[in-house]
């Protein structure tokens, strides 16, 4: 079946005209693509070998996704691609929207799911797809290092990807702003959790990895505990860690209360 796209202007929006897969982009107009990063419960993320039969960057590494079919969502579009690609149901309840940018000629929207896959009952589409495995973010990185990647893909959730490695592991945080002490440059911001940081790390904004601690009530000034979840904001590269003592969970809800204060202010996800 034919795909038809519809033309976006530079802001995103639709411009109300139509193209062809296969035609040029007029200059200064994009159309809509969809990419889903799909990560197992190690941390793992599921990667596939672009078919040599493809015309664009035939025999290198990507996440699953695929171009916005005019009359789909782009959550449609992903959960399509998967299916048709790879054989796999997505569980549309998991999927989370990541990111929305613009690259090359194309606005994409990016979305992360935690989902287990079994790789054995994966069934590959031959014209797209012609190797798939799990791989770690140091492998990403070498793959990317080598130019075995797709281009501008990585490059935009690196960071986050980085940050989920945090997850399920122990850590130990510098405090900086006690619970009850007010922000150095604004009084009237007091913190209601204890927030800091993690010492000799790198965060998407340069500075060390933040980090709120939950389940503490007094002020502290450091503080071993194990990471539960990330903070990530959409439109900021300054996502936060959050830290809970060991064997004690909250809720995504709980955690969205107990951060509100200084959260309120950004579009966020959790990621578990």
């Amino acid at each position: 079946m034919e795909e038809i796209w519809e033309i976006l202007n530079q802001e995103g929006k639709s411009t109300g005209e139509t193209m062809k897969k296969g035609e040029s982009i007029p200059k200064g107009f994009y159309h809509l693509g969809a990419d889903v990063w799909i990560i197992n419960f190690k941390n793992q993320i599921l990667i596939q070998k672009r078919s040599p039969k493809k015309k664009q960057a035939p025999n290198v590494w990507a996440m699953t996704g695929g171009s916005v079919i005019k009359g789909e969502t782009s959550l449609q579009t992903i959960e399509r691609e998967t299916q048709e690609e790879l054989g796999i149901k997505l569980d549309r309840n998991q999927i989370q929207l990541i990111k929305h940018y613009r690259t090359g000629s194309v606005w994409l929207d990016t979305y992360f799911i935690r989902q287990d896959i079994n790789l054995d009952d994966i069934v590959m589409q031959e014209e797209e797809v012609c190797e798939v495995k799990w791989a770690t973010y140091n492998e990403i990185e070498e793959l990317v290092k080598h130019n075995q990647f797709l281009k501008n893909r990585w490059e935009f959730v690196r960071d986050l990807m980085k940050m989920i490695q945090y997850i399920g592991k122990e850590v130990t945080v510098k405090i900086e702003r006690p619970i009850g002490s007010s922000h150095p440059q604004h009084s009237d911001h007091i913190y209601l959790l204890n927030y800091g940081f993690l010492p000799n790390t790198i965060s998407g904004d340069g500075e060390e990895i933040d980090c709120y601690i939950l389940g503490e009530n007094k002020p502290l000034e450091d503080y071993i505990g194990e990471c539960i979840a990330v903070i990530h904001r959409i439109e900021e590269s300054d996502d936060k860690l959050i830290i809970a003592p060991p064997n004690k969970r909250f809720t995504n809800g709980e955690i969205r209360r107990l951060t509100h204060f200084q959260e309120k202010f950004y579009d966020i996800v959790i990621i578990r």
